[in-house]
């Protein structure tokens, strides 16, 4: 799935970046890791897969353009800082846009 996720953001310019859970389980490097020990970002927009909106991980995000987030829980703070939501699993939503771009 990551090795996917990386080789769509790459054909859309984008980045895949990750939450500090997802360092410590070993899925992607530090350097990818944004928040209050981590990166700093501020694209246009940030589509958030998974993140529950923890305020060190929205320290590294906050002035993004865009926030979209996806989280199985209705009721992660997530939801109170993004612009557009989806209570959703991650991995059906991920699967999803990968079939949708290799169609076209």
């Amino acid at each position: 799935m990551w090795n996917s996720l990386k080789n769509f953001a790459g054909k859309i310019g984008a980045t895949v970046s990750c939450s500090r859970p997802v360092v410590d389980a070993g899925w992607l490097p530090r350097t990818r890791q944004v928040g209050k020990s981590g990166l700093k970002v501020k694209p246009k927009l940030y589509l958030m897969l998974g993140i529950s909106g923890a305020p060190e991980h929205l320290e590294g995000m906050k002035s993004a353009e865009l926030i979209i987030a996806v989280n199985t829980d209705k009721k992660a703070p997530i939801f109170n800082v993004a612009h557009y939501g989806a209570t959703a699993d991650l991995f059906e939503v991920a699967e999803a846009m990968l079939e949708l771009f290799n169609r076209h």
